[in-house]
């Protein structure tokens, strides 16, 4: 005799397939859950040749603000909250033209890369010590892409800094969802 199941059994199911699904979701690959963002005309992602960095260059070392205040909705005085918002990941390809370490504003590596199209795209990647963790081994005239973001709006020489970078075939994930450095000890 076939017996149907009880409330208790049902739920125990139900719970069982939440958690299954909870699992799957979080097992998926960050790139699926990535916004996708197509360069802007206006040299969003784009570097001139001019854009090598030299020392005393105010614009290579200047500070990017991730929030400003700003006058309330009702026209008051005071300051406001600032909603946040995540930076769009924008996408780079290129073969790399030249690394260079600069400790002075940094520590990190940065790449010089050339686009088929001869576009120059400057990416922040990360320090040294940190690619060589990963097995990441950056070299000239390798090609490499990934995905980053740029927290600079139409500037003329964006900065991009790598979320994820592929070298060689070998994907290294430099950064979170929310930008935060992987090598930091700040996420712990």
């Amino acid at each position: 005799m076939k017996r149907s199941m009880g409330l208790a059994e049902w739920i125990l199911v139900a719970g069982v397939m939440a958690v299954l699904l909870i699992v799957v979701v979080a097992l998926l690959p960050d790139r699926f859950w990535e916004r996708k963002v197509v360069p802007q005309p206006s040299g969003m992602g784009q570097v001139g040749s001019h854009a090598m960095w030299r020392p005393g260059d105010p614009q290579a070392l200047r500070m990017i603000p991730v929030a400003a205040p700003r006058t309330p909705p009702d026209g008051g005085t005071g300051s406001a909250l600032v909603q946040l918002q995540q930076a769009p990941t924008v996408t780079f390809t290129g073969k790399v033209q030249q690394i260079s370490e600069q400790p002075q504003s940094d520590g990190q590596l940065h790449l010089w890369l050339t686009a088929a199209n001869g576009t120059e795209t400057r990416i922040s990647v990360g320090p040294g010590w940190f690619l060589k963790y990963l097995g990441c081994q950056l070299a000239h005239d390798v090609v490499v892409d990934g995905v980053g973001f740029s927290y600079e709006k139409g500037g003329v020489r964006p900065l991009i800094y790598a979320k994820r970078i592929r070298i060689n075939g070998r994907d290294c994930q430099l950064r979170n969802d929310e930008g935060f450095a992987l090598w930091s000890n700040k996420l712990r």
